[in-house]
């Protein structure tokens, strides 16, 4: 039976895939629904079924017992500017505030509905907000373990196959991505980061569906949250046709939406994005050879459009579910700075790819990604080979996802062909998002 290529098409058809020779993975899976019997519906069935979200969430509950004590680090940061943002400062803070904010305080680099949602959580409980904060941002990164499996299962039937390895690969990749994203939500509380990280995995989960208003919304509410997000925008070119203009004007209304009022308040907001910060000695940027003392004026553009050079790349390649890691993995080559909450950024991309990228499910990304970035720090203080292991990293998957063979990943729906419209079409079968 000959070939024919995966196509996505939004309008009026579901997800298709094409007369193709059944494969291993598709032939584990009916042989594997047709000997099951239906499942059981109740407590215990469920628990047997999920016991490895379970175990997940009592290994996020250490690390938060572990890390809360001296969390907050930059909790700060997030009560100052929604204070000033909305005239709420007191003292030397009542000077500033509205929409001069990002002129007057460039340090603040965070976009403003991250200073919208901390000023919500600010007034929730004790330490202005930042226990509540901690709980939610916390509770986020369990909620996203479970979209990530949720988008891999549904885009790959046949995973349901192998529930062995499956679960196993939540279970390990889920865990160490949970430290990197306890680190995030409770040592620094980075809310940008966190909001970033989950609309992100949001629009996946709308290309995914075929929701375009969705993709692109959450897309822009990302850059809202923090701005590097942006380097996530190339996924819209999974949709096709008309859908991917139509992500597209979402994504920009909500980024104008945010950020234009500033600018028309005060021009010098732009001046913003050129603000500066320590170039570590550890970083990779230092590792590529890059030894200015602070951020090269060239730096952010280039975190962009290396970015998004890769992320049209693995679309091109069908692999457009590495753009998360892709992107975020660009940030990490090119910035001078080497803070614990980027790596939850990358653990994201890397469980996502770990589930849905590779034939069968192992978590050799999330497991290295956390070597190189979570554990070599602890092990060595040679900021030298530190930068070199997150260069490196960073190569390796960027390599391994963009130029590796075929014969290494699972076919994955081709966003660039539209729906066959015709007698063919009909042997087709439709496996619904």
């Amino acid at each position: 039976m000959p070939y024919r290529a995966m196509s996505l098409s939004y309008v009026s058809h579901p997800l298709t895939v094409g007369d193709i020779e059944p494969d291993q993975e598709t032939t584990e899976s009916n042989r594997y629904r047709a000997q099951t019997v239906p499942p059981a519906t109740g407590l215990a069935a469920r628990v047997a079924d999920n016991w490895h979200l379970l175990a997940l969430g009592g290994w996020t509950l250490i690390w938060f017992v572990i890390l809360a004590p001296h969390g907050g680090i930059s909790w700060t940061f997030f009560t100052k500017g929604s204070r000033l943002l909305f005239g709420t400062g007191q003292g030397t803070l009542s000077h500033t505030s509205g929409l001069d904010l990002y002129a007057s305080q460039p340090q603040l680099q965070i976009g403003p509905l991250s200073f919208g949602i901390a000023q919500v959580l600010r007034h929730i409980g004790p330490d202005q907000g930042l226990v509540a904060t901690q709980v939610a941002l916390t509770a986020v990164g369990l909620i996203l373990v479970h979209a990530i499996t949720a988008i891999a299962t549904d885009l790959r039937p046949g995973l349901t196959a192998r529930p062995g390895w499956l679960r196993g690969t939540v279970l390990v990749g889920g865990a160490v991505f949970l430290i990197a994203w306890v680190e995030l939500s409770v040592a620094y509380t980075h809310l940008d980061d966190g909001l970033a990280l989950a609309f992100a995995v949001l629009a996946v989960r709308g290309v995914a569906s075929r929701r375009p208003a969705l993709a692109g919304l959450c897309i822009g509410l990302a850059t809202d949250a923090k701005p590097w997000a942006l380097v996530i925008l190339p996924i819209l070119l999974v949709l096709p046709g008309r859908a991917r203009w139509t992500a597209g004007a979402y994504a920009l209304a909500a980024i104008c939406a945010a950020w234009l009022p500033f600018v028309i308040a005060d021009p010098g907001t732009l001046a913003a994005t050129h603000f500066t910060i320590r170039n570590m000695p550890s970083s990779a940027l230092r590792a590529l050879g890059v030894t200015d003392p602070r951020t090269p004026s060239w730096d952010r553009p280039a975190q962009l459009a290396v970015g998004w050079v890769a992320g049209v790349i693995a679309v091109l390649r069908r692999r457009w579910p590495a753009v998360i890691l892709l992107g975020v993995g660009a940030r990490v080559a090119l910035d001078p700075g080497v803070h614990g909450y980027y790596t939850a950024g990358v653990m994201v991309g890397a469980l996502l790819w770990d589930l849905l990228g590779t034939r069968r499910p192992f978590p050799a990304w999330s497991l290295a990604s956390f070597a190189a970035l979570n554990l070599a720090p602890l092990l060595t203080r040679d900021a030298a080979l530190l930068g070199h292991l997150r260069l490196g990293l960073v190569v390796a998957f960027t390599t391994a996802l963009l130029l590796g063979p075929d014969r290494w990943y699972p076919p994955i729906a081709d966003p660039r062909r539209p729906l066959a419209h015709g007698p063919e079409s009909r042997h087709r079968t439709p496996v619904q998002v």
